[in-house]
């Protein structure tokens, strides 16, 4: 059998929205605080570490799971806004991270969004579905050439398809 890197397996994670691997990765958080045994609590104890560090209050917010399929996650765009500009101010962390995101009109969960336009290539983001729930998180150039850091998080909508065409529409007009 052979194991895969961290890397390999968030690529997975990232570009086909692999729950299993999220929750492995999951784990992974909770074993590298240094305890017996890996267990949510550990991953969510490590996650409310950089939480802090970020400058926000872990109180403020809810990690359930890794996966973010459970319904008793409480996150907001500012506290993934502020873990997407840790990671790019990181580079050990970035240069990883944004190989594995889906690119809009290429690959992953987004290679049939954004086609044919601006943000075609440009943007590299996370998606997220849940019943009434979509999220895109992640990257893009602006038309001015400055690196941006986004989360869009859109709640209430009975079907995905409407709150997905605004999030296109919004990559797109940031990226023209």
């Amino acid at each position: 059998t052979r194991f895969h890197s961290i890397e390999e397996v968030m690529h997975r994670m990232m570009k086909e929205s692999d729950n299993l691997y999220a929750e492995a990765i999951f784990y992974q958080i909770a074993a590298a605080g240094g305890g017996a045994w890996s267990s949510a609590r550990q991953a969510r104890e490590e996650t409310n570490k950089l939480i802090r560090k970020l400058g926000l209050n872990p109180y403020h917010y809810h990690v359930a799971d890794g996966s973010g399929l459970s319904l008793y996650n409480y996150v907001s765009p500012e506290l993934v806004v502020r873990m997407l500009r840790h990671a790019y101010k990181n580079s050990d962390i970035y240069n990883t991270l944004i190989g594995t995101l889906p690119v809009a009109g290429v690959d992953g969960t987004l290679r049939k969004r954004m086609r044919h336009t601006s943000a075609t290539g440009n943007v590299r983001a996370k998606t997220g579905t849940l019943k009434g729930v979509s999220s895109l998180a992640g990257y893009l150039t602006a038309s001015n050439g400055h690196s941006l850091c986004f989360a869009i998080i859109l709640n209430g909508g009975m079907y995905s398809g409407p709150a997905r065409r605004l999030q296109n529409k919004i990559c797109i007009a940031l990226t023209q």
